[in-house]
């Protein structure tokens, strides 16, 4: 190949092309915005990233330090915080009976059915008709093997005598 079969294949224009008769301009360059926003995403990207990795901030410390803060703002009108649960209690409850059903349904039923029996998650157990029926049978059934909705059955975690002091305790409600 000699030097002018090269040179006469390169002369073309290299900034314009033509192929099909659609002329490109190879030669276009995207707006000098998109550029600045380019080079200056990459900066930030890298003074953040170092920022990140040299200052030792992290979201749990901020965390930890606005849970500080507010602590120390409202710990003069909080009430004290116990660690542990309170205990279910149902002091109106046991003033009406002196028997262990009061405390079995402190210990089972109270949870759901109120302190007060006048229900909560579970239904009102002082009105004179109850959901399944108020028979003494019916009602240990209920305890016994539970209702469909939430009631669990009790028949594997209390003995006959303690269902039945627990039904005469409700049924006195």
């Amino acid at each position: 190949m000699n030097s002018r079969e090269e040179t006469s294949m390169t002369q073309h224009d290299s900034a314009q092309h033509d192929h099909d008769g659609i002329t490109e301009d190879r030669e276009q360059r995207p707006p000098v915005y998109f550029t600045v926003l380019f080079y200056g995403l990459i900066i930030w990207g890298v003074a953040f990233s170092a920022f990140y990795l040299l200052s030792g901030w992290s979201s749990d410390t901020e965390f930890q330090e606005k849970m500080s803060r507010h602590e120390q703002a409202y710990q003069k009108t909080a009430p004290p915080q116990k660690k542990e649960p309170a205990a279910v209690t149902a002091p109106a409850i046991e003033q009406k009976s002196d028997d262990g059903g009061a405390d079995l349904y402190a210990q089972l039923c109270a949870m759901c059915h109120g302190n007060e029996a006048k229900g909560g998650v579970g239904p009102d157990l002082t009105t004179a008709e109850y959901i399944h029926g108020k028979s003494e049978t019916e009602v240990t059934e209920s305890i016994a093997k539970g209702r469909p909705g939430g009631m669990p059955g009790f028949a594997g975690q209390l003995n006959d005598d303690q269902i039945e002091e627990l039904v005469e305790y409700l049924l006195e409600l």
